[in-house]
């Protein structure tokens, strides 16, 4: 397979400290991002739990959760903090329509869509109708990427969406999203070359999951032009204690609050790399391996965010 030219780099912590620091005193939650999660299904709250915790834990000022409506009472205990609202609600504001009630809602900032969804019909009818609609950034993954691989239809929205895509798989899930196409007969060995296919047949930027997680984009934005020459950065965090459910929706969630804050789709999801694995390190070292569950990587977002948004620079501890 050809790749075409490529150009490495990793992500590391003056990567990150360039492009997240210290707020301004007179911001306020309107200026800190607007996310909408579109996760879970009925009786399945985990996942939207962990995607909308890490976002609002990364600085998101107003955290949106579309699930559903089965699932609100468990949301408001779990995240008090977040938003419930119905999907003919979120459909209508994703399209800068007024809501069911009249109000002309902010447009979302950034959307979060797939985690726990399930593989039902539903899957397909809302994340077909935001990349019709909507022009922001989206970051999808889980159900998401598998209804993008099953779908041909759902794959060319993804391709020809004017926004921009990041899309999160595992080495699994990538497996699926690249079957079927004519110069990918096997999954690539390299892991290089598999972000790279990502990128170049579904025009995003692609996020594999693993050891030494890969970000990869075309020039640091989501559209690939012919012979484009490709960015891919490796992240410098993370361990084995971060193999555990619920990981991945916990990414999700920091990438898309970074997105909402008005990071390029390509620095929220290698800076948002950085910030979990980081998260992860913190927790693995305070509880060990074999013990780090989702929650403790949520938990462990402040001290990491901290370290990039204090007044003196990076203040490892």
């Amino acid at each position: 397979m050809d790749i075409g030219r490529t150009q490495s780099d990793y992500i590391d912590a003056v990567y990150v400290d360039g492009i997240i620091g210290k707020r301004p005193k007179d911001i306020h939650k309107g200026d800190c991002g607007r996310v909408l999660v579109v996760a879970g299904s009925e009786g399945m709250t985990g996942a939207a739990v962990f995607t909308a915790r890490a976002a609002l834990r990364s600085g998101s000022g107003l955290v949106y959760i579309c699930t559903p409506k089965a699932n609100f009472p468990i949301m408001q205990i779990l995240v008090p903090e977040a938003i419930c609202v119905e999907w003919d609600d979120a459909r209508a504001i994703l399209g800068g329509e007024p809501d069911r009630s009249g109000r002309h809602v902010d447009m979302y900032d950034a959307v979060a869509v797939g985690p726990g969804m399930g593989a039902g019909s539903e899957v397909k009818e809302k994340l077909d109708t935001i990349l019709r609609i909507y022009h922001g950034k989206v970051v999808i993954d889980a159900d998401g990427l598998n209804q993008i691989a099953r779908d041909r239809e759902t794959a060319q929205l993804v391709r020809d969406f004017d926004g921009e895509i990041v899309l999160t798989p595992h080495t699994g899930e990538a497996a699926r999203l690249l079957a079927g196409f004519e110069d990918v007969p096997h999954y690539p060995k390299k892991r290089e070359d598999a972000v790279t296919a990502l990128v170049r047949h579904y025009a995003c930027i692609a996020l594999l999951k693993g050891n030494g997680t890969l970000v990869a984009s075309a020039g640091g934005g989501a559209k690939v032009e012919e012979d484009a020459e490709l960015l891919i950065r490796q992240n410098t965090t993370g361990n084995p204690g971060m193999a555990t459910a619920g990981s991945g929706d916990v990414l999700t969630g920091v990438i898309a609050s970074l997105a909402g804050q008005g990071l390029r789709a390509m620095d929220a999801a290698a800076a948002g790399a950085f910030i979990h694995g980081m998260a992860g390190d913190e927790a693995a070292a305070r509880l060990g391996e074999y013990s780090v569950i989702a929650s403790d990587i949520v938990d462990h977002l402040p001290h990491a965010l901290k370290q990039f948004t204090m007044d003196h620079g990076i203040h490892f501890v």
